[in-house]
C-alpha cells in the first residue's frame, strides 16, 4: 500500500464501491499484503482494527479469515505464518475481533506459534 498512514489508506479504502457481498475481499486483500511483508507492519493491524470497528460486516468478515488462515495455517511459509499471527493477535489485543473466535483453536503442540506471539504483545490484558 503507498498510503503513508493508516488513517488515510482505510479512507480510501472505503470509499471504494463494493456490491454486497464483496466485503470480504477487503479483508482478504488486508490479511494478504500483512503476509506478504517482509517484517510485520502495525500498519495492517491497525487497518483491520479500524474496519472491525466501523462496519460489523467486516467484523465478521475478519472473523471468517482468521477461521480459513487457521485451517491452513500449516501451509504458510514461516515469516507469512508469523506476520498472520501478529495480525490476528493486533485484533484480539485490541478487542476489534471478539475472543469466542479463538473456540476454533485446537491446542496442540503444533499450533503454540500462535499463541506465543499473541502473548508476547502487551495489550493488558
Amino acid at each position: 500500500m503507498c498510503s503513508a498512514y493508516f488513517e488515510e489508506a482505510g479512507h480510501k479504502l472505503l470509499k471504494i464501491k463494493l456490491e454486497p457481498g464483496q466485503e470480504m475481499e477487503l479483508c482478504i486483500m488486508l490479511l494478504e499484503s500483512c503476509s506478504q511483508e517482509r517484517t510485520y507492519s502495525q500498519y495492517y493491524g491497525l487497518l483491520g482494527q479500524r474496519f472491525c470497528t466501523i462496519n460489523k460486516v467486516h467484523q465478521e468478515n475478519f472473523e471468517k479469515c482468521f477461521v480459513q488462515q487457521y485451517s491452513t495455517i500449516h501451509r504458510l511459509e514461516t515469516n507469512k505464518l508469523r506476520n498472520v499471527a501478529k495480525f490476528c493477535a493486533h485484533l484480539f489485543g485490541t478487542y476489534a475481533l471478539p475472543w469466542h473466535v479463538l473456540s476454533y483453536i485446537r491446542l496442540t503442540e503444533e499450533d503454540k506459534i500462535l499463541f506465543q506471539i499473541i502473548s508476547s504483545f502487551n495489550y493488558g490484558l
